[in-house]
C-alpha cells in the first residue's frame, strides 16, 4: 500500500494513523509492507493502524520505538480519538502539558487525594468561582496574596477572625453571602445542596 495515495489530512491535532505515516515517510521507507517487515512487526495490523485502527496502548508504544515517535504523543492521540467530541479539546500536545503551570499538576494531585466528599466540595468550589464576577475573583486572589505574605502570628490571628466571622450567625452581609452562594452552586436539577457553615 503506498503512502502518497492518501488523502491530505485538514490542519489541526494530528491523528495517530497521520502520525505514523509521517514517521515511516520520514525513516525514508518506501511504502507500509517494507516498514513492517523491516521493524519486525505484523503486516496485517500495522497496515490497519496506519489506516485508522488504534490498536492498545503497548502496541503503540512499540511502535513509537521502533519508528522514533514520541510514544506520550501517540498515545495522546489514540485518546483524543476515541474521546467524545465534546471532550477533545482537552487533549492537548504533551508539549503543551510539559510546559505548563505547575498549578495543573498541583491540582491534579489535589484530585487524586480526595475522597468523594472532598471532591464534591472541590466541585463546589469550583462552580462557585465559576458564577463568580472577575473582579471579585481577582480582589479574592490579591486578598489571598497579602494573606501568604503575613508574619505567621499575624496570620493565626487572622484565621481566627475569618473562623469567628463563619460562625457567627449575626453578622451583616453573611447571610446574603450564604443565600447567593447557595443558588449559584444549587445543582441543575432545582434541587438545593445545603452548604456548611
Amino acid at each position: 500500500m503506498a503512502l502518497k495515495e492518501r488523502r491530505a489530512e485538514p490542519p489541526g491535532p494530528k491523528s495517530v494513523a497521520s502520525m505514523m505515516r509521517e514517521a515511516i515517510e520520514r525513516n525514508g521507507y518506501k511504502d507500509v509492507k517494507e516498514c513492517a517487515r523491516s521493524i519486525k512487526v505484523p503486516y496485517d495490523l500495522f497496515n490497519k493502524v496506519v489506516g485508522g485502527h488504534i490498536p492498545k496502548d503497548a502496541q503503540l508504544i512499540e511502535y513509537a520505538k521502533k519508528l522514533n515517535i514520541d510514544h506520550r504523543e501517540l498515545i495522546l492521540a489514540a485518546y483524543r480519538e476515541k474521546a467524545p467530541e465534546e471532550m477533545k479539546r482537552y487533549f492537548n500536545s504533551v508539549q503543551l502539558l510539559d510546559n505548563h503551570n505547575k498549578g495543573v499538576q498541583e491540582l491534579s494531585e489535589l484530585i487524586d487525594a480526595c475522597n468523594a466528599e472532598q471532591l464534591a466540595e472541590l466541585l463546589n468550589i469550583a462552580r462557585l468561582i465559576r458564577s463568580t464576577p472577575k473582579e471579585y475573583c481577582q480582589k479574592a486572589a490579591t486578598l489571598l496574596a497579602l494573606y501568604h505574605q503575613l508574619p505567621p502570628e499575624v496570620m493565626q490571628h487572622f484565621d481566627s477572625v475569618v473562623l469567628l466571622t463563619l460562625r457567627s450567625d449575626d453578622l451583616p452581609g453573611l447571610k446574603e453571602f450564604q443565600n447567593a452562594a447557595k443558588k449559584s452552586i444549587a445543582p441543575r436539577s432545582g434541587r438545593r445542596r445545603r452548604l456548611r457553615s
